[in-house]
């Protein structure tokens, strides 16, 4: 009698795994000397990590201003309301360039600006208990007469803080120093509102003289 083990066909008997002698294939050498690249490769040039700095630019100046931390006292005040007229000035100096031509988004920045810049003054005036008349901009002026308007009440405002400020130094009433830290901290926000605005009017006016510089 045959063993039925014996019928079993060739064909399905157990078989070993799937192996093969042939070793893994290796990495391709252009793939090999890419891995071994340094990771901290610099990128392109034109790229904006690679970008060298262009200097300082209006929007710098929208970053946090570093105030002064000593105790502020009636010469200190008196110092920073004189440089305030002077940054003032240099901005009204700007505005009468001949062919000055503002963006519409150039002129609202200086319109906002050259409002904040007097809004902080009126604070500092009412800190002190200084009526300004309210101001009075005639509607149809260009860009520049209006912001040479804007400036003219902002210099009134200044004065009108300077001078209180001289007449309470005179006398024994003189302002608390908690006052003193708040008219700081108000002249601060005005004068960097207004150094923006010279800034930005710089830009343009360099604008101006490159090309006609090039026209010629």
């Amino acid at each position: 009698m045959t063993n039925p083990a014996d019928r079993i066909p060739d064909s399905v008997s157990p078989r070993k795994g799937i192996e093969t002698d042939k070793p893994a294939s290796q990495p391709s050498s252009a793939f090999e000397s890419y891995m071994q690249e340094p990771t901290n490769k610099a990128p392109p040039s034109g790229f904006a990590g690679n970008t060298a700095p262009l200097g300082a630019t209006p929007m710098d100046l929208t970053k946090p201003v570093n105030f002064q931390t000593g105790t502020p006292t009636m010469n200190t005040l008196l110092t920073q309301s004189t440089n305030m007229q002077d940054s003032l000035g240099t901005v009204g100096d700007q505005l009468k360039t001949p062919n000055l031509k503002l963006k519409r988004s150039q002129a609202h920045l200086v319109k906002n600006k050259l409002q904040d810049a007097n809004g902080y003054l009126h604070s500092a005036g009412d800190k002190l208990g200084v009526e300004t008349p309210p101001s009075q901009i005639p509607s149809g002026l260009s860009p520049p007469a209006r912001f040479l308007a804007m400036l003219g009440d902002g210099q009134d405002q200044l004065m009108a803080v300077q001078q209180k400020i001289k007449q309470l130094s005179a006398t024994d009433e003189g302002i608390s120093p908690a006052d003193m830290m708040f008219l700081q901290v108000k002249m601060g926000q005005a004068q960097q509102e207004i150094e923006y605005s010279s800034t930005l009017l710089g830009k343009v006016i360099q604008s101006i003289t490159q090309l006609l510089q090039t026209q010629l």
